[in-house]
């Protein structure tokens, strides 16, 4: 274990990522709650987000959730209130909103998901915190959740994802925290991670990947494990 795998084990860094995802979630609710993500809004504009009309964006999103609860087993979630009905998706659980009712957050995690992560998640163009970690996913990460712009938690650790990853992921220019850890993913560590100008923290540990981290990464990175692998 290097000296920066090291870091990742000591008591302030092992709780460097659970501080990132926070803040992350904290930003999204408080815009949710000044914005309009919520399904009930101030009493100067007394409408509820059901009564707000759909949008063709909106129905994408309502597309592209109702793909990965048909593909990740959906009926057999410990919880998955109002998912599949007509109520306003901020009202689906584990589902945040902005003010024009697109998905920001969608936090599954230990809900006891299986099947293959579909590429329809990709058109969730709004989204900002993807959480799939500890269940039971499996096949590959689709090369589509490379079009994510706007990402900037992406957490499937805890699954048993195998592949490559994909260097489609180096297109996420906002992208803080990548954790892939306790997978089965394999091959080498695509170079175009090296795009990743906004990265801090970085977890590759538990699969088996071979090869290097792009170089550039070493010195912006603020916690990270590696299992080992070098920079390059």
């Amino acid at each position: 274990m290097n000296s920066r795998d090291q870091e990742w084990w000591s008591p302030g860094r092992a709780i460097s990522l659970l501080g990132a995802v926070l803040l992350i979630v904290i930003l999204m609710m408080a815009t949710a709650c000044s914005g309009g993500g919520s399904a009930e809004e101030d009493s100067d504009t007394p409408r509820s987000g059901a009564e707000k009309p759909q949008n063709s964006e909106v129905e994408t999103d309502r597309e592209a959730l109702t793909a990965f609860y048909n593909a990740t087993g959906g009926s057999e979630w410990k919880e998955n209130q109002n998912w599949l009905s007509d109520a306003p998706l901020t009202l689906w659980d584990g589902v945040l909103t902005d003010e024009e009712g697109r998905v920001t957050v969608l936090v599954r995690s230990g809900n006891r998901l299986s099947g293959e992560i579909p590429p329809e998640l990709g058109n969730l163009a709004n989204l900002e915190l993807l959480n799939l970690t500890d269940n039971e996913l499996t096949g590959k990460i689709p090369s589509e959740l490379g079009g994510l712009a706007n990402v900037r938690a992406l957490l499937l650790y805890g699954n048993q994802l195998s592949g490559e990853i994909p260097p489609e992921l180096g297109n996420l220019a906002n992208l803080t925290v990548l954790d892939l850890s306790r997978n089965q993913l394999s091959g080498e560590i695509p170079p175009e991670l090296g795009n990743l100008a906004s990265l801090t923290t970085l977890d590759l540990r538990g699969n088996r990947l071979a090869g290097c981290v792009p170089a550039v990464l070493e010195d912006q990175l603020t916690s990270s494990s590696l299992d080992g692998l070098p920079y390059c």
